[in-house]
């Protein structure tokens, strides 16, 4: 099959629209159809809802599921493209990683930057993503690696290399509405009746630690990144607990303390696809991240 015909049904999708598609594309739209009636005969599949009058190009479930994939063919066809070339030219090939938006300057520094210096003729792509968005890109091809600050769901469908512990910090307002001064260092119960926020990924280690320790969550606000919980912590209306690589760069006017639980932690986690084979240039990132952590 074309390489083409995937590339122009991710636009008709993405355009809604055949003729739309068609005008984007520099193609007439009877082609543009042909196209799709080749694919659908092909893979004996009805990719588009069709109908007398209808302009919208609706996909239909399968349409979708073949969605999914041609983005992933399309993908892997651009890399191996780009990696071929850079070979060509003397490079080593390209990286692309999906990384927790609170860690990134902290991979950078310790694993991205040096490895850089290290080959300098690899060439990276970044995607600051929350955990789901990470299995998504790993599951799909889009990406090499995935280095998520949060507990990992379905930690089992992956290769995993976990690496430093991350322990929690509660963050707060300097002039918050809720009356909340705690010490250096809290105790869990101290976390009783306190309005809080966190993201997803911490949310369910969190509530289940306070459960343990006697008491429910009073669970203000929830977010995808903890970015999100600080922001609303700012406004002085609750606390926000998070790891430890989250205060790099908190809002002004906040403080924190560390949250004294021993038991109460996560560790890193570097992630990629479980089955696949990774490229000469992911074979070297990963032995770089393994030595950096025997140290």
């Amino acid at each position: 099959m074309d390489f083409d015909f995937y590339r122009n049904f991710i636009t008709i999708a993405e355009t809604g629209n055949l003729t739309t598609a068609a005008k984007k594309l520099s193609l007439a739209q009877p082609a543009l159809s042909a196209q799709v009636k080749t694919m659908e005969q092909y893979y004996n599949i009805k990719l588009l809802k069709t109908g007398r009058g209808m302009r919208q190009a609706e996909l239909t479930e399968a349409g979708e599921a073949f969605l999914r994939k041609a983005k992933k063919i399309c993908m892997l066809e651009e890399n191996l493209f780009t990696e071929m070339n850079n070979y060509q030219e003397g490079s080593a090939g390209s990286l692309a990683f999906s990384i927790s938006p609170g860690v990134t300057d902290f991979f950078m520094h310790r694993y991205l930057l040096p490895f850089s210096l290290q080959y300098p003729e690899v060439v990276y792509e970044v995607h600051e993503v929350d955990v789901q968005t990470q299995m998504r890109h790993i599951a799909e091809g889009l990406g090499d690696f995935a280095f998520a600050n949060a507990p990992l769901p379905k930690k089992a469908l992956f290769k995993t290399c976990s690496s430093e512990k991350e322990y929690f910090y509660v963050v707060y307002a300097e002039d918050n509405k809720i009356e909340f001064a705690p010490p250096q260092e809290l105790k869990l119960p101290e976390l009783e009746g306190v309005p809080l926020c966190c993201n997803f990924g911490c949310y369910r280690l969190l509530a289940n630690a306070c459960a343990g320790a006697g008491f429910t969550t009073v669970m203000k606000f929830t977010s995808t990144t903890a970015r999100a919980a600080l922001t609303f912590a700012a406004q002085g209306s609750a606390a926000a607990v998070v790891s430890g690589s989250c205060l790099q760069s908190l809002p002004p006017k906040l403080q924190y303390s560390r949250l004294d639980e021993a038991a109460l932690f996560f560790e890193q986690t570097l992630f990629w696809e479980k089955g696949a084979a990774l490229s000469a240039c992911a074979e070297k990132f990963l032995e770089f991240y393994l030595q950096i952590n025997k140290q």
